[in-house]
């Protein structure tokens, strides 16, 4: 990754050997992706942007302990952005001086003095069953494209796998007589997962569409552009989007691959599979992780039983008549 562009050279030398030095540490020990990647660069470059603009003078590595700038910089966030913002900008800042104080290049790390907010817990946002079959069934298959994004969106909710995931598919990762898929989650660790019959028949008939002249071997990516390289996650996420409001309408949620990979463990958890089963099929490396979505489960029961239970429905029928 360049960092070229990260820092204005006329306000003085910036630390790029260090950047450099970090982003290398959490591409090759950490694994992390180039999404990950790229979001550390936007938040450490708005971080010195602050430095450069409230300190002036020429740059120099006493600005990185400054705890009293560090502060200024979050209230500063934390007047301008939402907490989840402020949240992972302190996150990229505590992980870039906590290296820099491993690695000796600074003598202390003043972000370990500042407590990283907690977040409100949400759960996931899932689509009825009904919705998903509405979905799938309604996305047309009628040109390669629309057989591209209807196969995407089978094989996102048959697996739960991120979208990240989906666009690294190549043709030697699918086993049609084993209905499998190998997908390289985080941490670049392969994990196998099932398919679902429908979902194999979708990627059949979105493969046989492909013309030859595309088809270069086994290690094709799966899902292609009109160029023949591997499609983004931008462009499956904007096409999820075009044809869930064309066949699902307005339902009060915008629907993204990782709202099918959350109907897809809620879906799972509901009738019966177990917790490890789904943080396996999921690739969590934390049980915690997977079990928000018993929450959603257990939100989902609630629902049906307010709206089932005669107690609940006699409670609402008096309600109803005393309002009139």
């Amino acid at each position: 990754m360049s960092q070229s562009n990260l820092f204005d050279q006329s306000r003085g030398p910036a630390p790029k050997e260090l950047l450099e030095e970090f982003f290398h540490y959490l591409k090759v020990e950490k694994c992390s992706s180039d999404y990950t990647l790229l979001n550390y660069e936007i938040d450490l470059r708005h971080w010195f942007s602050f430095i450069f603009d409230n300190s002036p003078g020429k740059f120099s590595l006493d600005r990185l302990t400054d705890l009293k700038l560090l502060r200024s910089y979050l209230a500063d966030q934390s007047e301008k952005y939402s907490r989840a913002t402020v949240c992972r900008r302190l996150s990229a800042i505590k992980g870039f001086l906590k290296f820099l104080h491993r690695e000796g290049h600074i003598d202390k790390n003043v972000a370990k003095l500042i407590a990283q907010p907690k977040l409100p817990e949400t759960l996931p946002k899932v689509l009825k069953p009904e919705e998903v079959i509405r979905l799938i069934e309604g996305t047309p298959g009628a040109n390669l494209r629309e057989k591209r994004i209807r196969a995407a969106i089978e094989l996102l909710y048959s697996t739960g796998i991120r979208v990240s995931e989906l666009v690294g598919i190549t043709h030697e990762k699918v086993d049609f007589k084993a209905s499998v898929v190998t997908v390289l989650g985080k941490g670049n660790k392969e994990r196998v997962v099932p398919i679902g019959r429908h979902c194999m028949v979708a990627i059949r008939d979105y493969i046989d569409s492909i013309p030859a002249s595309q088809k270069r071997g086994l290690k094709t990516p799966l899902f292609m552009n009109q160029d023949g390289g591997a499609i983004s996650v931008r462009s499956i996420q904007r096409n999820i989007r075009e044809f869930a409001v064309q066949t699902l309408g307005p339902i009060g949620l915008e629907v993204t691959p990782h709202t099918l990979r959350h109907s897809c463990a809620t879906h799972l958890l509901s009738r019966g599979a177990g917790l490890r089963e789904i943080q396996e099929l999921l690739g969590h490396d934390s049980l915690v992780t997977t079990q928000k979505y018993t929450h959603v489960d257990t939100e989902r029961l609630k629902a049906s039983y307010k709206k089932a239970h005669p107690k609940e429905t006699e409670r609402r029928k008096r309600e109803k008549e005393k309002d009139l």
